[in-house]
This record gives C-alpha cells, sequence and structure tokens, in this order.
C-alpha cells in the first residue's frame, strides 16, 4: 500500500536520524506513518537503526488494537524476510512483556514512566532496575499525545526525552493540540519538526476511495445524559460514552430496564478482564465496524474513555458527556468514522467533573464549561477538521501555553524528584511524576496465600486509587461475615531476600482505606465483591463465582522459586557469559554504540563494560563466609560438595520440606552474606585500570553500580567481607570465557580480598544526576539481570560430578 504523501515525509525525516511532532486528522494513519520506518529500518539497516521500538499510548485499549495489527503485519515482513519482528504488548491488562523483551512493544504509558522511573509497575521491588535500560537506544514513540496527565506523565515524558537526546529518537503524535502547543514541543525538544497536513492532504485521505467525504453534526443537550434521551434517538447503532464507570453502569442499568427487548445492549469499560474485553471488542467491530452491515444492526454500546482511540467503529449517534475538547474530538472519532457515513454527536451538561477536575477552582473544569458554551454557539453545525482545531485553538490555547510555561518553571523541581525516586524515594511519585489517576491490582480471593507464590501474575482488575479509596471505606464497614475483608500485599523484605529462598511476599490486613496506597497489589474478600463477564468489577456485589488465579499459561515473575542446583563458580560465570552473548549482546549493540558516541567514550567500551559486569557479578560470592554458608547447607541437605570447589548455586527445591528446613537451620548458625555489593567493592581497582579512568570513569562507577545491584536495586551500602585464598585463581580462570577483545588490561592482582573500610562505598556508585554514567547504569544492570537469570536458567538442571 503505498504511503500518503506526509507519511512519506516522516519516514524520510525518521530515517534520517532526526525527530517528529505530528499532527493528522483521527483515522489518517498516524501510526503506520510511525512504524514504517523503523521497520523498514529493522529489515534493511540492522546497523544503523534502532532494534527496539517502544511504542507508548495513553489508554490500554489503544495498545492492544495496535498490537493485534502489526502483530499480523510482523508475520508477513517474516515471510517476506525470514527474519523475525517479534511484537509484543505490555499493559496492566496484558502483561506479556514485563521486561520490555520484545522488538515491537505496544505498551500503556505508566508501564513506561515507571519503568524509567525504576518503580516498574508490571515488576516486583526487587526488579525495580530491569527495564530502565530498555529505551537508551529505542525508537520512542508517543500516540495521541495530548491525553497524557499534563501535570505528571507529559512533563516527566520531555524529561525523559532530553535525557535520552542523541540516544533514542523519537515521535509525538497528536489530533488535537493547539498550533501554540505544537511549536512549543518543538521547540522544547529541539531537534524536532514539527509535521502537519494540508486541507488538500486532509481531503485526499477523507475521500479515499472515491467516496463522499464523511459528516458529523454537532448538537447540545440542556440536561444531564439520561436513558430516555439515548432511546429517543436511536436507531440502528448508539454509542453511549460516560466519563466514569460508575455513570456508565448507572445508563447502562437504566437501558437495561427501559430498552425494548429487540435492542441489544451492550457495557464496555476499564474494569473488565481482558479475555472479557476482547470479546466484546470484538463483537463490536464486528457489529459496528468498517466492513459490518451497521444499517442492520440494532444495538447500543454504553462505554467510558476506553473506546474513546483504539476501537475502530463507527456509530449513526454519539451521546458523550462533557469533557475536555481532545477527548470529545476523540469520541468524536467513533462517529460517522468513515467516508461516506453521516452522524450526529450530542453533548450532554454533567453535574461532576470526575476525572477531569475534582474541586471547582480547576482549569480544567473552567476549559470544559468554555467548551459547552463554544458548542451552543455552533448548535447544529457541521464539524470537519478545521472546525474542531478552531475548538482546541479557542479553548485550550491558553491553557497549553500555561502548560509549557509551568513545565519550563518547573524544570528543576521535577528534575529533582525524578532523581530522587531514582535512588529509591518512591513516596508519592506515582501521582507526581506518571499520572494522578493511580491505579492498583485488585485481586479477589477467599485464601490469598495460594496467590504468594507470584502475585504480581494473579489474574485481577487495574482500577484507578481515587476510585478504590471509596471502594475500600465500603468494604470495611459493610456487615459481614468473611474472616477478613481487604489486604495489601507486603514486599518490603523482598529486597534482602532476594538472595534467599524464602518468601518474598506476605498480606497485612487494610483497616484504613488511605493504606491501600501504600502497596501495588490489593485483595478482596469475594464476599465483599465480585467480577461478571457482561458488566466487569463489581465492588458492590459478592459472592460471584470468580475468583483471582495464577496462570499456568505463562511463566511467572517469581522464577528464583523455581529449582536450583548446585553449580561451580566458573560454571555459572561461562553460562552467565554465554547468555550475554546469546539473548542480551543483540539488544545493547545499537544503543552501546549510540552512548560511546554522546558521551565521548572510546568505541566498544559500553560493551566491554557489560562483559566485565557479567564476569565479575558474582566474586562476591568467592567470600569465605558465603562459601562457608554454602558448603554447610549442602551437607545439611545430605548432598556434601569438596571444600575445594568453589560454589556459586546450591540446591534448593521450595516444594521440598527437607531443603527450607536446612535453609532455616544453617541460616541461623551460620548466616549466608551478602555478596552483590561486596563483589564490586572487590574488584573496583581491577575496573579502574581496566579503563582509561581520566575520561571513562563514570562508565567504571555505571558497571560498579549494576553489580553492587543486581540483586536489591537500591543498594548503597557494603558488608565488611574477606575473600578465600584462591580468590584470585578463580577469577583468573574465567577469563578464558571472554572474547580476546575484551580480555585485555584486567589485572586480577589489584582484586581487594578484604575490606573493613566499607562505610564509604556509596561514593562509588553512580548517581541520577551523571547523565550519561546514569543510563550507562541501566544499560548494564539491565544487561547483567537478564544474563544472570538466563545463565542460572541453563544451569537448572546440572549437577557436579
Amino acid at each position: 500500500m503505498q504511503l500518503y504523501p506526509y507519511q512519506q515525509r516522516v519516514k524520510d525525516i525518521i530515517l534520517a536520524g532526526e525527530n517528529v511532532v505530528l499532527q493528522a486528522p483521527t483515522g489518517a494513519g498516524k501510526t503506520r506513518a510511525a512504524l514504517v520506518p523503523f521497520i523498514e529500518g529493522f529489515f534493511d539497516r540492522p546497523d544503523t537503526t534502532p532494534r527496539k521500538c517502544l511504542y507508548v499510548t495513553p489508554m490500554r485499549v489503544l495498545a492492544n488494537q495496535f498490537y493485534a495489527e502489526y502483530r499480523e503485519l510482523a508475520a508477513r515482513y517474516q515471510r517476506l524476510h525470514g527474519r523475525q519482528l517479534d511484537v509484543r504488548i505490555q499493559t496492566g491488562e496484558q502483561p506479556e512483556d514485563r521486561r520490555f523483551e520484545g522488538d515491537l512493544i505496544f505498551c500503556t504509558v505508566d508501564q513506561f514512566l515507571s519503568s524509567y522511573l525504576m518503580m516498574p509497575y508490571s515488576l516486583p521491588y526487587r526488579l525495580a532496575n530491569v527495564n530502565a535500560g530498555a529505551l537508551a537506544g529505542a525508537y520512542l514513540v508517543f500516540d495521541e499525545f495530548h491525553l497524557f496527565d499534563p501535570d505528571a506523565a507529559l512533563p516527566t515524558i520531555l524529561h525523559v526525552l532530553r535525557q535520552l537526546h542523541g540516544l533514542a529518537p523519537f515521535m509525538l503524535m497528536t489530533a488535537t493540540f493547539s498550533s501554540a502547543m505544537l511549536q512549543s514541543l518543538a521547540t522544547l525538544l529541539q531537534p524536532a519538526q514539527v509535521v502537519t497536513l494540508s486541507a488538500a492532504e486532509i481531503a485526499a485521505i477523507n475521500t479515499r476511495g472515491g467516496q463522499p467525504a464523511r459528516q458529523r453534526v454537532w448538537q447540545v443537550a440542556d440536561q444531564p445524559l439520561q436513558a430516555a434521551a439515548v432511546l429517543a434517538h436511536h436507531q440502528h447503532a448508539s454509542l453511549v460514552i460516560c466519563n466514569t464507570v460508575r455513570r456508565a453502569r448507572e445508563v447502562y442499568a437504566e437501558l437495561k430496564q427501559q430498552a425494548p427487548p429487540e435492542t441489544e445492549v451492550l457495557l464496555l469499560h476499564s474494569q473488565f478482564l481482558p479475555d472479557d474485553r476482547r470479546q466484546i471488542e470484538a463483537k463490536l467491530r464486528s457489529r459496528l465496524g468498517v466492513s459490518s452491515q451497521r444499517q442492520q444492526a440494532n444495538l447500543i454500546v454504553v462505554a467510558t474513555q476506553v473506546v474513546e482511540v483504539g476501537v475502530d467503529i463507527s456509530v449513526e449517534v454519539l451521546h458523550t458527556e462533557l469533557a475536555p475538547p481532545a477527548s470529545l474530538i476523540q469520541r468524536a472519532g467513533r462517529c460517522a468514522r468513515y467516508p461516506g457515513d453521516t452522524g450526529t454527536v450530542i453533548v450532554y451538561p454533567v453535574e461532576t467533573y470526575v476525572p477531569y477536575a475534582f474541586k471547582p477552582d480547576e482549569i480544567l473544569k473552567h476549559e470544559m464549561d468554555a467548551t459547552l458554551a463554544w458548542l451552543k454557539e455552533r448548535q447544529g453545525a457541521v464539524f470537519d477538521f478545521d472546525h474542531e482545531q478552531e475548538l482546541v485553538n479557542a479553548v485550550s490555547a491558553a491553557r497549553d501555553q500555561n502548560i509549557i510555561a509551568g513545565i519550563q518553571a518547573d524544570r528543576h523541581n521535577r528534575r529533582a524528584s525524578i532523581q530522587g525516586c531514582l535512588e529509591g524515594q518512591r513516596a508519592g511519585a506515582s501521582r507526581l511524576l506518571v499520572r494522578d489517576v493511580d491505579s492498583r491490582l485488585v485481586l479477589i480471593h477467599p485464601d490469598p496465600d495460594q496467590l504468594l507464590a507470584s502475585p504480581y501474575d494473579a489474574v485481577g482488575l487495574n482500577i484507578p486509587l481515587y476510585s478504590l479509596r471509596s471502594m475500600g471505606k465500603d468494604w470495611l464497614q459493610r456487615p459481614t461475615d468473611a474472616p477478613w475483608r481487604v489486604r495489601r500485599l507486603d514486599e518490603s523484605d523482598a529486597g534482602d531476600q532476594a538472595e534467599s529462598n524464602r518468601p518474598l511476599y506476605r498480606w497485612v490486613d487494610v483497616h484504613d482505606s488511605k493504606e491501600l496506597a501504600q502497596s501495588a497489589i490489593i485483595v478482596v474478600h469475594p464476599a465483599l465483591a465480585g467480577y461478571s463477564a457482561h458488566e466487569g468489577f463489581s465492588p458492590e456485589t459478592g459472592n460471584l463465582p470468580f475468583i483471582s488465579t495464577l496462570p499456568p499459561a505463562r511463566p511467572l515473575i517469581d522464577r528464583p522459586r523455581s529449582s536450583l542446583y548446585v553449580e561451580t563458580y566458573a560454571e555459572h560465570i561461562q553460562r552467565v557469559l554465554d547468555a550475554f552473548q546469546e539473548l542480551v549482546l543483540p539488544e545493547l549493540r545499537f544503543a552501546a554504540s549510540a552512548l560511546e558516541c554522546a558521551a565521548g567514550w572510546s568505541p566498544g567500551s559500553v560493551l566491554r563494560a557489560a562483559w566485565l559486569a557479567c564476569l565479575f557479578h558474582d566474586v562476591g560470592k568467592l567470600s569465605k563466609g558465603w562459601q562457608q554458608w554454602a558448603h554447610a547447607y549442602q551437607q545439611a541437605i545430605g548432598q556434601p560438595v569438596a571444600k575445594t570447589i568453589a560454589l556459586a548455586h546450591t540446591t534448593f527445591d521450595f516444594q521440598n520440606p527437607t531443603h527450607r528446613q536446612a535453609e532455616r537451620e544453617v541460616s541461623r548458625s551460620t548466616p549466608r552474606p551478602r555478596h552483590a555489593a561486596e563483589g564490586a567493592l572487590a574488584v573496583a581497582q581491577i575496573l579502574a585500570g581496566a579503563f582509561n579512568i581520566s575520561h571513562e570513569k563514570e562508565l567504571v562507577q555505571a558497571i560498579l553500580t549494576a553489580i553492587a545491584r543486581h540483586h536489591a536495586p537500591f543498594v548503597q551500602d557494603c558488608q565488611a567481607f574477606s575473600l578465600v585464598s584462591e580468590a584470585g585463581n578463580l577469577i583468573q580462570n574465567t577469563l578464558q570465557f571472554l572474547p580476546e577483545e575484551v580480555n585485555y588490561s584486567l589485572n586480577i592482582n589489584d582484586l581487594w580480598v578484604n575490606s573493613h573500610h566499607h562505610q564509604q562505598f556509596a561514593e562509588l556508585l553512580i548517581k541520577p544526576t551523571s547523565r550519561y554514567g546514569w543510563i550507562a547504569y541501566t544499560l548494564l544492570a539491565r544487561a547483567l539481570r537478564r544474563a544472570d537469570q538466563r545463565g542460572t536458567e541453563m544451569g537448572a538442571g546440572q549437577t557436579l560430578p
């Protein structure tokens, strides 16, 4: 299919290594414009273009649609080129790529930003530093940019793009930013080119195939939205969009009672399980999509913002509660969507402005009121893209300018907040830096201990925190015979426990709804809340059949709870290095080269740093204390190993009570010491001598930080240690596993075998204030942790002779 002229312009700019801010109408092919340069570069320019693309959306439904569409397209490219383009999705409801390991990843903005901020919503606390390194060197696309929270997500995204300037080409796309906002963004993100469409281009797209242009008539109602008004205007296909799930449930219930039997009423909102939502969306596309017989339908759909973007349907009448102009225009895109269609958009006043404004003096409330007044003056008008832009410029331009001015004025405070978050100061970070509508995973189960094996994998609902608080108050007060009401996940010991085989999680009873913000996962007793496939999450209705489960189909996050087998130090290092070469190196090459160029480091230095991080990551296990513990444990389980053999892993089966008992008893008499930070300190002088320390000191600090934090992501201290006498020889013997171009200037005699002076260890670690050093740390931490995990898996089943 031939590209539209503007799509060709975008492709040329992106492949030239420049950045784009694109404004184009709904239905004009923005997604194709963004992805064609990446896909062509992936197959045709493998050495000069990014190997990974993160396509960031404001809403899960948009990610779902693009994922389905481009997974099919990738299959066609694979047949054509004989190579795979790994397309994945990562959202709260479809966490299929929690570690951002795909080539083309569709994700929501909260998944993206939380990963950058080292508090990934998709991963437990101890894995906080795994995902950040996936961003540098990737091609970043932000779709429907106008829908990102202007107080939280938007300024944080702009900070990220400035930090990754020169390392991650990007594209911002929108249909409804004001002209002032477009130019301001381009200025803030210099260099970035603004691409817009001419009137002739828009007309050609809207009349493609020789059909007449679509036509929408806009009207304004006098009273808030009610079921009777919907039924009065209904012909064949009607869509009702409410601003909250609660309102959608209310209108749906009214329509179910009042609609004639032959009229089907469907409900769609964010609080459905993924499979049920996909079934409803598929049904909508089959009944109301581009190839459907819409004139034969008799269907009313009640929905929330989940249909604003990404659901490719067209109805005759759209009933929508008042929202900001950008949202109204997006909603209108579901009415008379296709060439030749005609339809009516009816906007209803609201009594409450939630979720856009919670207080009477908030600017979005005033903007919504101004929008309603502007529309009333044009009652019954037919709007095209120019009219929509007129609305945005008239109502939103002032706020857009204030947003940019506020972002500029608050840059230093935001930078400080982000840097604090990167160092582990998470309190309030989600609301301040990602979005105010913070969500929690809500599970339903009578015995939630059954989910502790991997609670982040459990099937549940993502509920906004502001909604969850009111639900929590009701659950804590409602009469019930249940033995408990609400619990939250406590993983406060996960960082310390990560190097052991003890449980990582526990449930803590919730006594006040304010406590719900303290955990990523909440569980409610099924006597108080339930779920149904037709209406979704029902916080007021208990004793329904659904309970949360751990899905058997995909690997669980908490792989350390699987069996481990005794493994020598040399065997483990060799397997980790093999895993690095096979799994990690292909992803790392482009990002490493871009970082070396930007930071002025010598060619190949970042890749060498990654090899050495993997080589030295477990040197701390060569301490006398760690080896004493490992051998005592093997003795306790009846599988002793000769004391002359240095171990990296011990045999452990979580299901084996003998192993669990031995681990507890040995740890009481011979506590297992930490090893990650201790190993980093032990090899600090070796690494300092292996690089040009005058120019690459930050890179050396990044390696030390990656090693120190390959189990606990925010460790700042180091315990005293003493390595075994043969440690130097053991490390020397592992150098054979390195490529020749890496194995130079390594003086193992610089190994620090004893340390009691560890109080100033934190000074060796890289800080977020070091731009390139911190980016190097994220790349190295990701590389090391992925290689270490894969290497450990490779060692499963291997035993000593």
